[in-house]
């Protein structure tokens, strides 16, 4: 794919030398469909959704633009966040880390952990940080629905435009593995078996879910499934021992340019495609080792771009639960010894899960019981109301964490892609300590105990966490007064009032109050009709959620142009930012609005502003 400048006003043609169908304009972008005939190029141009040819002579190849690494961070975070909005996305949540790790895996050199680069793998028209290729960024534009609209052909080769796309990749990866898995018989509608990150990565490389699935399983010792260290190589002569092009044909059923194309876009992973190839083994954990170094350098560039991101969401650090399931550690529950299978029941009981027998599952009531009894009123509510003996429910609890984070808090919860022969849907527990490669927990059922057991890292599903230190209060508040300018008309008047209100119902002072409806003046003058729709953006409404790639995302115009529930839209973001929900004052009202609600471009300058409006609206 080559993206080409348009020089000049020159026709776009029906075929070379033809007639002209449409006028171009000079720079505007085109993208090349790979057919040229003579002095001619057939080209598509994204606005108008048309191809046609252009002479050569008015075409020039536009260059790559810089990166800047900053903004491709945020843009995942951004990302991360409309996907997830998505009520079609749960329980395959698709996170930053994972796509700024695949554009580490992807296209990282000397002096750049990830550059916009044109085709680097061989074989492939991929470009881009994350190396999008043709074919992925149009499944993208066809399938994305809302999360696409606004963007084109031509959009690929714009760095942070891809962002997108490899997130909706990886949530399109993550939902057709968990449909294999039905396909074999695993897990259920209730409890979906949930994919790790390796699986989803491996999905990518290979474009076969089934693949994925059957190369992590055939590389997984029982050290990564939290069993003892010493066994950690696999017996000889199973599926791991394998030449990995022997595996793909016979086992996973790749046809041979399936398996010739991989060979030839990853030759340092898989080897030669004859008898010199690597064996699966080697391959898994190779593609796993430099992969899980990608998400630590992932977490290390969220940390260093947009640390406020992670700050939000750890809070107070603090988990009451822990100390329960330490307590629990100590009683050496251990199913079939002494009245171990009497306490796991009650773990059950806790949730008003009906069984009377320990054989049932028992991880995620193990972590049900330890939230319900930790005597904090926080985590006992935050119990998924649906299937909370299930690990895929807890994959939606609480907010997420970068996989490979440095600074996880103990106590944070993890879900596990299927590991155990018994576990054929998940596994969840609580994490204990970590490093770049494997991850401790402690959890129930973990060879059928309460103990702590030591897990690969790349086989992490999701890591999750919720400060009940910040937590909004339950009940409505008073509404305070404010001081609005005096030019403020009738409606801007009745949109503050419902801001106010919305506000006060939730539970968030006058502070909080006045801090939203400084947003709201700043964004849209309190003008719940306002939009701003261009190339870049759609936004709309009081707080201009932005249809493309912002909260607006999944959400129908004429809602958003509701002031109450364009309102409603950013309350529920508000509540889950901590450091918004204890400020005490203006500064530190404003300064978390902006930094983890609305997350501009250039931060300070927005603080400042919306600060010298608040600060006027108070009376």
């Amino acid at each position: 794919m080559t993206v080409y400048l348009v020089k000049g006003f020159p026709d776009l043609l029906d075929k070379p030398g033809g007639k002209a169908i449409d006028g171009l304009t000079g720079n505007m972008t085109v993208v090349g469909t790979g057919n040229v005939s003579g002095d001619f190029i057939e080209v598509k141009v994204d606005d108008a959704d048309e191809t046609g040819w252009v002479a050569k002579e008015s075409l020039a190849v536009k260059g790559r633009d810089i990166m800047s690494e900053a903004a491709f961070v945020r843009e995942c975070l951004v990302a991360e966040r409309a996907v997830n909005a998505l009520d079609q996305t749960a329980p395959w949540f698709v996170s930053a880390d994972y796509v700024i790790a695949r554009a580490i895996f992807e296209t990282q050199d000397t002096g750049h952990k990830m550059v916009n680069v044109g085709p680097k793998i061989p074989g492939s028209d991929g470009v881009g940080p994350c190396q999008i290729s043709t074919a992925e960024w149009q499944r993208f534009l066809d399938n994305g629905g809302t999360l696409a609209a606004g963007f084109g052909t031509g959009s690929v080769d714009d760095a942070l435009s891809q962002a997108w796309g490899a997130a909706f990749t990886m949530f399109t990866d993550a939902k057709a593995i968990t449909q294999a898995k039905r396909n074999a018989g695993q897990g259920s509608d209730t409890e979906p078996p949930l994919p790790s990150y390796l699986e989803i990565f491996l999905a990518y490389l290979t474009a076969s879910p089934k693949a994925a699935i059957m190369l992590a399983a055939a590389a997984a010792t029982p050290a990564d499934m939290g069993q003892d260290p010493a066994a950690a190589a696999p017996a000889a002569g199973s599926d791991g021992t394998l030449k990995l092009n022997d595996f793909l044909k016979s086992k996973a059923g790749l046809a041979d340019d399936q398996i010739a194309a991989l060979f030839k876009a990853r030759p340092g992973l898989t080897g030669t495609n004859d008898a010199n190839a690597k064996t699966v083994t080697d391959f898994v954990n190779g593609v796993s080792t430099r992969f899980a170094q990608g998400l630590s350098d992932a977490f290390d560039l969220i940390n260093k771009n947009a640390p406020e991101t992670i700050v939000a969401v750890l809070g107070s650090g603090k988990a009451p639960w822990l100390d329960v399931a330490r307590q629990e550690q100590a009683k050496n529950i251990k199913e079939g010894v002494g009245n171990s299978d009497a306490r796991i029941l009650e773990y059950f009981k806790s949730i008003s899960f009906p069984t009377d027998t320990s054989q049932t599952p028992w991880c995620a009531a193990f972590v049900s019981f330890c939230m319900k009894t930790c005597n904090n009123p926080v985590a006992a509510a935050s119990v998924p109301k649906n299937n909370p003996a299930t690990a895929a429910s807890w994959k939606s609890w609480g907010d997420p964490l970068p996989i490979n984070a440095s600074n996880t808090p103990p106590g944070a919860v993890v879900v596990l892609a299927p590991t155990e022969k018994h576990d054929t849907t998940g596994h969840v527990g609580f994490y204990v300590r970590g490093d770049t490669n494997t991850i401790t927990l402690l959890g129930g059922n973990q060879s059928d105990q309460v103990k702590e057991s030591t897990f690969a890292r790349s086989r992490v599903a999701a890591i999750r966490w919720l400060d009940v230190a910040g937590a909004t209060a339950t009940g409505p508040v008073a509404v305070g007064n404010i001081n609005l300018p005096k030019d403020f008309g009738p409606d801007q008047r009745k949109n503050a009032d419902i801001i106010m209100n919305a506000f006060a119902a939730a539970g968030f002072d006058r502070i909080h109050q006045i801090t939203a409806v400084a947003n709201a003046w700043k964004e849209s003058t309190l003008k719940a009709d306002a939009r701003t729709n261009n190339s870049i953006e759609d936004s709309v409404g009081l707080f201009q959620l932005n249809m493309r790639k912002g909260l607006g995302v999944g959400h129908q115009l004429p809602d958003l142009l509701d002031a109450k529930k364009n309102t409603d839209i950013i309350i529920g973001v508000c509540k889950k930012v901590p450091s918004f929900v204890k400020a005490t004052n203006l500064e530190q009202a404003v300064t978390a609005f902006v930094r983890f609600v609305e997350i501009p471009a250039n931060q300070t300058a927005e603080i400042a502003d919306r600060l010298h409006k608040a600060n006027s609206l108070m009376a």
